[in-house]
């Protein structure tokens, strides 16, 4: 009956322990009335018998009112608080006071609706802190209905439910990541080529240069051959894979900022229309925009086990081989033979870059192989990286 009613989605009818014992108690004291003809076991059994008759018309009762969960920011950065709220309006015959339970992933929120005049709406806010990069699931609301004696109660679901994405905290880190090979549909670079496409600037002429880079209209006013100089334009696509195995990091926290390291480089990659991969693990994660990277990065979880770094890099390596830059990230706990044998598989042609993410202590930099390596304790040290590894 229920299901028809207009804004109820599905009901559940919950026996709740002291139901149990009151039916045992009902079919045990019958049985001891027919049998032995104990008069007081029957007047027990029509007690407790009553008693769950009315449970029942307790929480059969329709429910007359709609209820709508929505939140106006559907993805948020960890650490920031999300606006939720719940409406609720009243049938044509209004609606008695009632609780409303919304879940909010693994916690509860609970309403007391008061009671409501016909078509009488009832709006409530409120805040959804995120202390953790996660998918929250918001809803769906219910109304739970029960006896006084909490015999039976009903769960009518009156609403859908959303998803509120908790993205990890990035940085726009300012990686060109430029690699050796030039290629003129490829991103301008600070080093300069006398013969390139991105003008830089005039400069005298010297024995040995092109004369067809000469700039006739300033030598004419200069007196003297005055020649252009450009900037060099160097092939711009990123390789950035992410170790998810939980046993490479310190604790969660460098694990979450190894991923944040990751989903920062993507993103502004995005933002910058240049070429990039995105492997968490051992899964490459869609780049179409900023907010599908951001969500894919969100749902990833770390791993007790998995494939060895130098087996992600050399699979990755392997669906971009035409990579510029290639950026490994990992932890502190990982052997530095492990990590040296993963920069073995980077194309000789791209910029290795090798990130450790800790929680404490100051950056410290050295050579690993072909690839230099950083480890960094916060987002913030990334600017510092790419203007070590560009200069």
């Amino acid at each position: 009956m229920s299901r028809s009613l207009p804004g109820v989605l599905d009901t559940r009818i919950v026996v709740h322990p002291a139901g149990v014992i009151a039916i045992l108690a009902v079919l045990a004291a019958g049985a001891l009335a027919l049998a032995w003809g104990w008069p007081g076991a029957l007047v027990f059994a029509i007690v407790i018998g009553v008693a769950l008759l009315v449970a029942v018309a307790t929480i059969l009762r329709p429910v007359h009112f709609e209820v709508e969960v929505t939140t106006d920011q559907p993805r948020v950065v960890v650490g920031t608080v999300s606006v939720a709220r719940v409406e609720v309006t009243a049938g044509t015959r209004g609606s008695p006071p009632a609780v409303i339970d919304v879940p909010v992933g693994s916690a509860t929120a609970s309403f007391l609706v008061p009671r409501l005049g016909p078509r009488e709406q009832f709006s409530e806010p409120f805040l959804i802190p995120t202390t953790r990069r996660q998918v929250l699931e918001l809803g769906p609301a219910t109304a739970v209905r029960s006896d006084a004696l909490g015999l039976l109660s009903r769960d009518t679901v009156l609403s859908g439910s959303e998803r509120i994405y908790v993205h990890p905290r990035t940085v726009l880190p300012a990686y060109d990541a430029t690699g050796l090979l030039h290629d003129v549909e490829g991103v301008r670079s600070s080093a300069l080529s006398p013969a390139d496409i991105s003008f830089h600037a005039l400069r005298d002429y010297a024995p040995g240069d092109d004369r067809r880079h000469v700039h006739w209209p300033s030598s004419a006013k200069a007196g003297k051959l005055v020649v252009r100089q450009f900037e060099q334009t160097r092939r711009s696509a990123h390789l950035v894979v992410i170790d998810l195995r939980r046993d490479a990091y310190e604790d969660e926290a460098a694990a979450e900022l190894a991923l944040g390291m990751g989903a920062s480089y993507g993103v502004e990659a995005v933002l910058n229309d240049r070429d990039i991969m995105l492997r968490c693990g051992d899964e490459v994660m869609p780049s179409a925009t900023p907010m599908r990277l951001l969500d894919a990065v969100t749902t990833r979880e770390f791993v007790d086990a998995g494939e060895s770094l130098p087996e992600l890099v050399h699979a990755a390596v392997q669906a971009m081989p035409h990579a510029s830059a290639c950026t490994i990230i990992t932890g502190t706990r990982l052997d530095d033979e492990e990590v040296l044998r993963a920069t073995r598989a980077l194309p000789l042609s791209a910029t290795g870059l090798v990130l450790r993410a800790t929680t404490d202590g100051r950056i410290v930099r050295k050579r690993l192989g072909g690839a230099v390596q950083f480890t960094c304790s916060s987002l913030e040290q990334l600017r510092r990286v790419s203007a070590a590894v560009l200069a």
